[in-house]
C-alpha cells in the first residue's frame, strides 16, 4: 500500500508550507500507531490484504504450504519431506514466539501514546519495528541455511531455481499498478497450445522467467528498504523524502511491468497466429479489466444478430456494423491502456498535492489524469452511438424483443445470457443499467481488483499448494 494513500487530510486554511509538512507527519505518526496497534490485535486479518511493504512484516515468509514448491524445485526424495515438515513448523513457531513478543510490545503503545508529541510516538514505535524487521529477515536466513544443510551436491545445484519460484510465489501479488502481478506462464498454459506450438514457446517463456525474477528481486530490496526509510522520515519535517522514498518504490513497480509488457508481446507471437491472439486478449483481460473487460454493446450485437425474422440486408449491416464498432473500439482500448500505464506510476505525487491543496484550505480532491478521462467520454460516446446505429437497423417490432431497446422494464435481469453473452443493457440514453454487470467506473476505476490471478507455475501441482482459478468468461 502507498504511505500517502492512507494519510488522512485536515482542514486549516491559514496553514504554511511548514505547517503543512507537519500536518503530513502528525498523520503519519497516527498511521504508523494505528497500523502497529492494528498488527498487534489482528495480525491474520490485517495480513490477508497486504501487498509488501509494513503491512507484510507480520507475516511469515514460510508456510506449509509452501512445501510443494521446495519439493518440486530442489526434487527433493521422499525421505526429506518429514524433515523439512519438521523444519517449516520450526520456523513457524520461532517465528510465532518473536512476533507475539512484538506485538505485545506495540500493543502497550496505547498506554502511553496519548498526548505524546509526534515526533517520539514515530521514534517509539520505529525502533522497535526496525528491530523487528531484523529479526524476521535472522529467522528467514536460519530457515534457509537449514535447508541448505539438508541438501545432495545434485539438489543444491536448483537452489537458484528455489529462490525464483519462491519470489514468484511470495511477491508477484504484492503488485499495485495494473498488470504489475500478471502470471503469463499460467495465462500461456490457459490456451492449452498443442505440444509442438508450447514448445516452440518454451524459450520466450523461460527468458520471461528470468526477467521478472529480476525485476521482482529488485522490487521487493526497495520495499524491503523503503520500511525502515520511511519510518525515520516520519520525525524530521521532510514530505519530500517521504515522496521521494514512494517514487522509487514505483519506479521499481514499473520495471516489473515493463517485463510483463514486453514478455506479453514476445510470448503471443512465440505461441503463432494460432494462439498468440488468445493469450494476449486473456493477459490484457487480466491486466486491465476496466478496458478490455465485458462492454455493453456486444449482447447487443448477439441478441440482435440471433433473431429469426432478419432479412438478408439487415444481416449485411449488421455484420458490417459490427466489424466497425470492433475496429474503433480496439483502437480506444489501445489508448486507454496506454494512458493507465502512463498516469497510474504519477499517482503518489497527484495524491500528495490534492492532500496539499486540502490543507491549505483548497477544495481540490484526488482526480484521474485529463486523459483519461477524455478516453471514458469517448468511449461513453462510442458505446452510445453504435448503441443508436443498431436500433436504426432493427424495426420496432424487433427492438421490442430486445432489452435495453424496448419498454422500460424488459431487459433480462443480471446474469441472464443470450447464449453465450451476458447481457449488459443499458436502459436507454447510452449508459449501463444498474446490476447490468459491466465494471463501476465511477469508484476509482484506474484501480485493478486485487487478484490478477498470480499464482505461480508451482501452484498447479498438488499437495496443498493453490490451484489458479480458472477466469471467468467475459465478453469479447
Amino acid at each position: 500500500m502507498t504511505l500517502i494513500r492512507l494519510t488522512a487530510m485536515h482542514k486549516n486554511r491559514t496553514m504554511t508550507r511548514t505547517t503543512i509538512g507537519s500536518a503530513i507527519r502528525n498523520q503519519l505518526a497516527s498511521f504508523v500507531l494505528a497500523t502497529s496497534l492494528a498488527l498487534a490485535i489482528a495480525p491474520t486479518t490485517f495480513a490477508q490484504g497486504a501487498r509488501g511493504g509494513m503491512a507484510s512484516m507480520f507475516t511469515p515468509d514460510f508456510l506449509p504450504r509452501d512445501l510443494p514448491v521446495f519439493v518440486d524445485s530442489l526434487g527433493l526424495e521422499e525421505w526429506q519431506r518429514p524433515i523439512l515438515e519438521a523444519l517449516l513448523e520450526d520456523y513457524g513457531t520461532n517465528f510465532a514466539t518473536a512476533a507475539d513478543g512484538v506485538r505485545a510490545s506495540m500493543g502497550q503503545l496505547k498506554d502511553v501514546a496519548a498526548g505524546t508529541n509526534p515526533d517520539k510516538i514515530v521514534d517509539l514505535i520505529s525502533r522497535p519495528l526496525i528491530a523487528w524487521g531484523d529479526e524476521k529477515k535472522a529467522l528467514r536466513n536460519d530457515f534457509l541455511a537449514s535447508v541448505k544443510s539438508q541438501l545432495s551436491d545434485v539438489q543444491a545445484e536448483s537452489w537458484t531455481r528455489l529462490e525464483r519460484a519462491l519470489r514468484r510465489e511470495k511477491a508477484l501479488p504484492n503488485g499495485e499498478l495494473s498488470g504489475e502481478s500478471l502470471n503469463l506462464v499460467m495465462i500461456a498454459r490457459e490456451v492449452e497450445a498443442p505440444p509442438i506450438i508450447a514448445d516452440a514457446a518454451r524459450p520466450a517463456l523461460e527468458e520471461y522467467e528470468i526477467k521478472l525474477d529480476e525485476a521482482l528481486a529488485a522490487r521487493e530490496t526497495e520495499l524491503e528498504g523503503a520500511i525502515s526509510s520511511l519510518l525515520s522520515a516520519m520525525g524530521p519535517n521532510d514530505t519530500g523524502k517521504l515522496l521521494a522514498i514512494n517514487e522509487r518504490a514505483m519506479q521499481k513497480r514499473v520495471a516489473v511491468r515493463a517485463v510483463q509488457d514486453a514478455s506479453l508481446v514476445a510470448i503471443r507471437e512465440a505461441l503463432g497466429s494460432e494462439y498468440g491472439p488468445s493469450f494476449e486478449k486473456r493477459a490484457l483481460r487480466r491486466a486491465f479489466p476496466q478496458v478490455y473487460g465485458p462492454n455493453p454493446i456486444n449482447p447487443l450485437f448477439e441478441a440482435a444478430t440471433a433473431l429469426p425474422d432478419l432479412t438478408d440486408e439487415q444481416k449485411g449491416k449488421l455484420t458490417a456494423l459490427r466489424a466497425t464498432f470492433q475496429s474503433e473500439h480496439g483502437v480506444i482500448q489501445a489508448r486507454y491502456a496506454a494512458a493507465i500505464r502512463t498516469s497510474e506510476p504519477g499517482e503518489p505525487r497527484r495524491r500528495a498535492d490534492a492532500l496539499a491543496k486540502k490543507v491549505a484550505g483548497g477544495t481540490t480532491k484526488y482526480s484521474e489524469s485529463p486523459e483519461i478521462d477524455t478516453i471514458k467520454s469517448e468511449r461513453q460516446e462510442l458505446y452510445a452511438r453504435f448503441r443508436a446505429a443498431i436500433a436504426d437497423i432493427l424495426n420496432d417490432a424487433q427492438k421490442e424483443t430486445i432489452p435495453g431497446f424496448g419498454k422500460p422494464g424488459a431487459e433480462l435481469p443480471a446474469g441472464q445470457k443470450y447464449g453465450d453473452a451476458v447481457h449488459l443493457g443499458t436502459g436507454g440514453g447510452g449508459k449501463p443499467s444498474p446490476n447490468s454487470g459491466q465494471i463501476d467506473e465511477a469508484a476509482d476505476p484506474n484501480k485493478r481488483p486485487k487478484s490478477d490471478n498470480p499464482t505461480t507455475m508451482e501452484q498447479t501441482k498438488t499437495g496443498g499448494a493453490t490451484k489458479e482459478p480458472k477466469p471467468s468468461k467475459a465478453v469479447d
